[in-house]
């Protein structure tokens, strides 16, 4: 069993979920933008919420929107170098009130 199953166990369920969306999303600042794949992060611990996020830019188009869905104030901090890390663009994180939503838009 992986340590994320183990996690799993004490939690009614499983952290670290993701999956393909199509959503439009009003970011403040920037306007609409089409989201085509969200990943759930909730509940989940540094670095796990940036590794997930990396798989999931692999499985994305070019200049395509993902959100990731955090409640770890640590994780969303480190996101703005991991995009610039990994050629992305980071959009922005969006606060609320038991969460953050950070988006980020992946290379050309």
């Amino acid at each position: 069993m992986h340590i994320a199953g183990l996690f799993d166990l004490f939690h009614d369920r499983p952290v670290g979920t993701s999956g393909p969306v199509i959503k439009d999303v009003d970011i403040p600042g920037l306007g609409v933008v089409r989201v085509v794949h969200a990943v759930d992060c909730l509940g989940a611990m540094c670095p796990r919420p940036q590794l997930l996020t990396l798989k999931v830019l692999g499985e994305v188009g070019p200049g395509e929107v993902v959100e990731v869905v955090l409640d770890n104030p640590t994780a969303v901090e480190g996101f703005p170098a991991l995009a610039l890390t990994l050629g992305c663009t980071y959009l922005a994180a969006v606060r609320e009130p038991d969460r953050w939503r950070v988006y980020l838009r992946k290379g050309l």
